[in-house]
């Protein structure tokens, strides 16, 4: 059976290899998790792009229609009051049909600019997933790196503390906490 110094250093190094892997694998998990959901509002976005696209094509083709009826209602009444389709009239014409292919025009870059920018949002919702995906796998790899690390400073501190003869007071008060000195004639000299 190995002593209790051996099982104190052999533990200590476990334990800390096994909470910096456990941390590492958390830190996965949520970047994994948080990358998910930046995907999900990316798809919202990109789904409610397309929606603004397509109601803004409804309301400009709205607004062609409701512009077609005002102006066919001015010829009605130009042609009643007996005002011919010339001149002033004709200018008038024209004029309103003008503004009512901009207004239309109006709505469908509307549509188009909230589009974008839905689009603009949807994208940087993806790079935020993929930046918090990366971000939880050098967590989980940085993890690995300080598990091994801790396993290689227990097998260290184990192995010199063997070799130099620390007495088991010095070793029970952990490893880590023990300072490396030179053996002296009367033995070891703590600092």
């Amino acid at each position: 059976m190995a002593d209790p110094v051996t099982i104190a250093i052999v533990a200590s190094a476990a334990v800390s290899a096994a909470g910096a892997v456990q941390q590492g694998m958390a830190a996965s998990a949520q970047g994994r998790a948080q990358q998910q959901a930046q995907q999900y509002n990316a798809v919202v976005k990109q789904q409610t792009a397309t929606s603004a696209r397509q109601q803004a094509g409804a309301r400009e083709e709205q607004q062609r229609r409701q512009a077609r009826q005002v102006i066919g209602q001015q010829r009605a009444a130009l042609a009643q009051a007996g005002i011919g389709m010339g001149g002033s009239a004709l200018d008038i014409e024209e004029q309103s049909m003008v503004r009512a292919e901009l207004d239309a025009l109006t709505i469908a870059y509307e549509g188009e600019l909230q589009a974008t920018g839905l689009l603009a949002a949807a994208q940087q919702d993806i790079f935020q997933g993929q930046s918090a995906l990366a971000a939880g796998k050098n967590a989980q790899t940085a993890s690995y790196i300080s598990a091994g690390a801790s396993l290689l400073s227990g097998a260290a501190s184990y192995g010199y503390m063997t070799r130099v003869g620390a007495p088991a007071e010095v070793v029970a008060g952990g490893a880590q906490s023990y300072a490396v000195t030179a053996p002296v004639s009367t033995g070891m000299r703590r600092i």
